[in-house]
């Protein structure tokens, strides 16, 4: 199976081939490190995300630091130039407004950016839990068939005759839990 092509559904359904004494722990193992090398990709994923908001949010002070040099820099022209009093008054209004809707465009793109990476986190964040749910119950379910396995091989079976003993109804073999079985046994367990 291909690591790229793995879903939560193929976590769930995965089967492995029995064995003499249980699951072929080298297709336990394949499979784990498959699980492990898509959520070590997601995590590289969330990281690099992080430093896109890292810098993201770095470009916005820098933006807000040019705006108040700005600011300055206008209020040094006015008392400098005071010969030029409303020639300069007129500049520096033109100036500071056209820097605040240009600065007020740049914030908002940039919001809307991190706003967008911040949901993509929060997916990511969401994908997770949902990974380490299902994988919790995979090996939940693994470790209750070990357990299962490792109760039938303490209780040896012994064969009385035939004439002696009648033979009891068998239970049916257990089931595999339903979706919804095992989602509530899950939840009673966290």
């Amino acid at each position: 199976m291909p690591i790229l092509m793995l879903t939560p559904l193929d976590i769930q359904n995965q089967t492995f081939n029995r064995t003499l004494r249980g699951y072929d722990p080298e297709e336990v193992r394949a499979f784990l490190r498959q699980v492990a090398q898509l959520w070590s990709r997601l995590l590289e994923e969330n990281q690099d995300l992080r430093k896109k908001v890292d810098s993201l949010s770095q470009e916005i002070a820098r933006y807000r630091e040019m705006e108040s040099l700005l600011q300055r820099t206008l209020l040094q022209a006015e008392e400098s130039s005071r010969a030029l009093l409303e020639n300069a008054e007129k500049k520096a209004q033109l100036i500071i407004h056209e820097a605040e809707q240009k600065a007020e465009s740049i914030l908002h793109n940039l919001q809307k950016e991190k706003e967008a990476l911040e949901g993509h986190i929060e997916l990511l964040r969401q994908r997770r839990q949902e990974l380490i749910l299902e994988l919790r119950t995979f090996l939940q379910m693994q470790l209750e068939r070990l357990d299962h396995l490792s109760q039938d091989a303490r209780h040896p079976i012994s064969t009385p005759p035939a004439s002696l003993t009648p033979t009891p109804p068998q239970p049916p073999p257990p089931a595999s839990p339903t979706p919804s079985n095992w989602i509530s046994k899950l939840a009673e367990r966290l």
